[in-house]
């Protein structure tokens, strides 16, 4: 099965809350105003949050990458590194 690295650079949310309103399992909003990647960890280099996510999850991440105004969710195939969203 394939599999994708979601990237979010949370620092340029803007508070939209379209991830959360078309993926609330895998995007919340916090108290500061901006969305927060389920299960997504800070990663030093790239300065973003990431997680991996497979095919059965990616037409719903990619849903929220769509919708993202600021266009801060990124989605990668980790294996041709062909960028599928936004």
């Amino acid at each position: 099965m394939t599999k994708y690295l979601v990237q979010y650079e949370r620092n340029g949310c803007i508070g939209a809350a379209i991830c959360a309103a078309v993926n609330a399992e895998d995007w919340v909003m916090n108290s500061d105003g901006k969305a927060d990647l389920v299960d997504g960890k800070f990663n030093e280099a790239t300065q973003m949050f990431e997680r991996e996510i497979d095919e059965s999850q990616l037409e719903s991440m990619k849903a929220a990458a769509g919708g993202c105004p600021a266009l801060v969710i990124h989605i990668t195939n980790k294996e041709t590194g062909e960028k599928v969203a936004p």
